[in-house]
């Protein structure tokens, strides 16, 4: 089965327009073109398109990504290659999870802040780990959940 550029934009979520701006960058191997040049997407191409937009998320840059496209059609033989640069992405991820900790933690603090500023809330100076507890107390509850 094939799908046009609007189908393939409703069945993986992805935008159409931003699914040509990756056509126009090489981001695909060759698309299907019927005898109108309509671009047809298979399910592969499809599966393709959500890989692409993970990698994005996550922060891979187009250079980076058509590079690793290339290695794709080239088969087997790259498979080393191809590993290092999902264990650089999963890297990536890793600092991500950090940064994102870092953020609550700077929220945490802030709402300290904010109700000592708008509630006059008592409070203490809190230290770090004071915070970080608090933190992972919060991550705890909302793992529950």
């Amino acid at each position: 089965m094939t799908y046009t550029i609007l189908e393939a934009e409703h069945k993986s979520g992805i935008p159409s327009r931003r699914i040509r701006f990756w056509l126009d960058k090489g981001l695909f191997p060759n698309i299907y073109k019927d005898k109108n040049g309509v671009r047809l997407f298979n399910q592969k191409d499809i599966d393709w398109l959500c890989w692409i937009n993970l990698y994005r998320e996550l922060g891979m840059r187009i250079k980076e990504l058509k590079y690793y496209k290339d290695l794709c059609e080239k088969g087997d033989n790259t498979l080393r290659e191809r590993l290092k640069i999902i264990q650089a992405q999963k890297k990536n991820l890793t600092q991500l999870a950090q940064a994102q900790e870092n953020i609550a933690m700077l929220e945490y603090k802030e709402q300290l802040y904010v109700d000592l500023i708008e509630n006059g809330a008592d409070y203490r100076h809190s230290s770090f780990s004071e915070c970080k507890r608090a933190m992972r107390k919060k991550i705890n509850l909302n793992s529950l959940s």
